[in-house]
């Protein structure tokens, strides 16, 4: 069975649910970029991604939770954008839900370290704030659901699309790359991600040595032997390989491919050349 860390990523809204909209901008349209962004980031750790949506299509807040819970999310985290007339960017969590404040932390902690202006209240460290139901407060369905499912869970609201200075800090790709790669970090942060590890590049395959194999030399020192210690001189250009042979790591080239394996050798071998030397093609 994997046990391979699995992680919810709901780009909010989608569909005929745009969210806040703010010529150019348009919420749902943000929240998928982000998404994407910290999906990439996260794509170089070890975990599995699971996307609440990867275009614009509609989704529903129970149906995305069952799908965390189905499918065993050890974190979900809802990406949006903010509108009213604010600035600054929040993440909110559960509360009573430890696990979920602290993953609300490293958000805001992200946020702000991209240059982003946190939004706070009494008693939360900066960006960091509380969805609860009663008293009446931010009822945050994929915060109380996801805690009632022992996934830790939070909704960011990074910048405020009616905010003169908000704006600045969503307006073109690179900055919503930025956006996505703090939910990343503060996830890789949370869950204790490792990275993958990165596989060296195969080394070229190298053609197998037999009589009359093309080869190109540049500056290759010619032999006159096996054994020889000094070069007789250094060739470049194409050659064929006289009989396929390695002897003491050298080969016998000929310059010509009437020539390959003709008798005596003597007469028709151009020399000994060093394997390595030897380029296919």
């Amino acid at each position: 069975m994997s046990c391979i860390t699995k992680i919810f990523i709901d780009a909010g809204h989608g569909g005929r649910d745009t969210g806040a909209v703010c010529k150019p901008f348009k919420e749902s349209d943000l929240n998928l970029a982000v998404a994407k962004a910290a999906g990439a980031e996260l794509g170089k750790y070890e975990c599995e991604i699971i996307y609440s949506r990867t275009g614009d299509t509609p989704t529903r807040i129970n149906d995305m939770c069952a799908q965390a819970k189905k499918l065993g999310a050890a974190a979900s985290v809802s990406i949006h954008h903010n509108a009213g007339g604010g600035r600054g960017g929040e993440a909110f969590y559960w509360r009573g839900d430890a696990a979920a404040r602290r993953l609300a932390g490293l958000v805001a902690g992200e946020f702000k370290a991209i240059g982003q202006t946190l939004r706070s209240v009494e008693g939360e460290a900066p960006g960091v704030k509380p969805s609860y139901a009663n008293p009446p407060g931010h009822n945050f369905g994929m915060c109380r659901i996801n805690a009632k499912n022992g996934i830790p869970a939070i909704l960011g609201e990074y910048a405020f699309l009616d905010g003169v200075k908000d704006r600045l800090m969503i307006d073109t790709p690179a900055e919503l790359e930025a956006e996505g790669r703090a939910y990343a970090k503060a996830l890789v942060s949370f869950l204790n991600l490792k990275k993958k590890a990165v596989k060296p590049p195969d080394e070229p395959a190298q053609p197998r040595l037999r009589a009359g194999a093309a080869v190109r030399l540049e500056g290759a020192k010619l032999y006159r032997s096996s054994d020889a210690v000094e070069a007789a001189r250094t060739v470049t250009g194409g050659y064929y390989l006289y009989d396929g042979l390695s002897v003491r790591e050298r080969c016998r080239v000929t310059n010509r491919a009437d020539y390959v394996c003709r008798e005596p050798a003597r007469l028709f071998v151009t020399g000994w050349v060093e394997q390595g030397a030897l380029r296919y093609g």
